[in-house]
This record gives structure tokens, sequence and C-alpha cells, in this order.
């Protein structure tokens, strides 16, 4: 038995595994064009893809381990909400049928409802798919962890790639970003503490949306946006205190207005 077993080989799933098994851990990874580039002899590669009623024997490939890590996002342009919330209901039952040390899922902070307020994790949640995917979750009964993550920001990854030359909608919102390394490296400490229950994975510093897309376009020379479109909706500030209280964790990256250009 893998000591470790993540379903998704993107843009999470392939440097966490290569993370992982730099560490000693004995990793499997379901198969995708991005697991390509993993030079590390010690990660098996699956040839897995989340389906709906998937055969028993297809599943048990890639959940033979002491964990497992959901790392897929939803596809709604390709297969909508229904697949994905069928793929996890059959994922969930055929857990079920092992005890396994811990289960991994991550979740978004888009969960929460848009409140002028600071949330945490035991603020209300809006009625969406990914609030119904961790309704299905909670049927498990191994030992559970949803990291509910914020925007996720590194390597290729920057906000100021999306607006460069282009109006920034809720410009005058704080951000809920994350950076990929500090998501990797929480993973890594829950794994070797067992964490379990709802946790928040969010920077904890929060620069205002206009700010850091004018700071990124200077600081990586693009062209600054037409305009800056202020939003009167609520607006949300996702606390990881809890997270950071659990673990002991200092972020390494806890300014999105600081995050490295690389990486």
């Amino acid at each position: 038995m893998f000591d470790i077993s993540i379903l998704g080989g993107g843009w999470v799933g392939v440097p966490l595994a290569e993370k992982l098994a730099s560490l000693g851990y004995s990793v499997k990874i379901s198969q995708s064009s991005q697991t390509n580039s993993i030079q590390n002899p010690n990660i098996s590669l699956i040839d897995w893809r989340a389906e709906v009623n998937l055969p028993q024997l297809a599943w048990e490939s890639i959940l033979d381990a002491k964990t497992i890590i959901w790392t897929i996002p939803p596809r709604r342009k390709v297969n909508g909400d229904h697949f994905y919330l069928e793929v996890l209901a059959d994922f969930v039952r055929i857990l079920n049928k092992k005890t396994h040390q811990q289960v991994i899922f991550l979740s978004s902070t888009s969960v929460y409802k848009a409140e002028n307020a600071v949330v945490n994790e035991a603020s209300a949640l809006e009625n969406n798919l990914m609030c119904q995917a961790e309704e299905i979750l909670h049927g498990l009964q191994s030992p559970l962890l949803l990291l509910r993550l914020g925007g996720l920001m590194g390597g290729e990854r920057f906000v100021s790639k999306y607006y460069a030359g282009k109006n920034v909608p809720a410009a005058n919102h704080p951000v809920n970003y994350v950076h990929r390394l500090d998501v990797l490296e929480i993973i890594n400490q829950s794994i070797k503490s067992q964490l379990r229950g709802v946790y928040n994975v969010v920077a904890p510093l929060h620069p205002i949306k206009s700010e850091l897309v004018k700071s990124e376009c200077q600081l990586r020379g693009l062209e600054l946006p037409v305009d800056y479109l202020e939003d009167k909706e609520a607006i949300k500030v996702v606390s990881s205190d809890k997270l950071i209280q659990a673990l002991n964790y200092t972020f390494q990256y806890p300014d999105p207005l600081t995050f490295p250009i690389e990486n």
C-alpha cells in the first residue's frame, strides 16, 4: 500500500506529488498531460480518470493508499455540476468500503456568502456547487480534512495577467489569495499532524485588488488596466486564523503584494 494517493494530476497535484515524494513518502497520482513533467522515479503514475459509474477495480487502483488527496476542480464547461457531484458520490461510496488514515479534499472559499465582514469556518454558506460537494464528503467514514482554498496564485498564475490593458472588476474589494507553495506546505504539515476538520487556506493579508493589479503590472512591465471598476456588493475577507493556530503555521507568502515572480 502506498502512503499517499493524489487524485488529479494538475496544477496543484503534480508539484504536491513531487514535494511529498522528496520527503520520503511513497506517492501515486492519476496520470494526465501535466504528469509528463514528473521526474521522480518514486512517484507512480496511475491510468485513472474521474468518470461516473467507474467499476470498483478502477477506483481501487487509485485508492490503495493510507492518505487520499482529492485535487480535482469541477470542469463545468465540459461536464457540468451534476457530473462532478455524481463522481464525488461514487468516490465516497468506494472509500467507505475501507478505512483510510486521512482523506484531504481541496475545496474553495467560494462556499461563503458575501458579507461585509471577516468570514471564518463558522460563517454562512452559499448553496453552490462546492458547498454541495462538501456535503457529500461529510458522508465519509474516514477522518476528513476540508481545505477551503482562496484564489490560487504562483508560477504562471498572477492576477495582473488577467487584467493588463483591461477593466478590473470589483477593484475596490480586498483579495483572498494564497500562493501555491503555501498550499503545498500546509498539505504536508496536515498529513504529518493528521489534521481533520474544516480550514480556510488564504494568505493573512488582503490588499485591495486595484492596488495589487497596478503594483504587479508595474513590476512585470505589463500594460496598466484601462479602468478600475468599483463594486457595491458585500465585501468578503476570509480568515485563516483557525488553520494558523491548528498547525502553528507561518505563511511563507503572507502578502499577495509580495508574491514572488517565479515558483
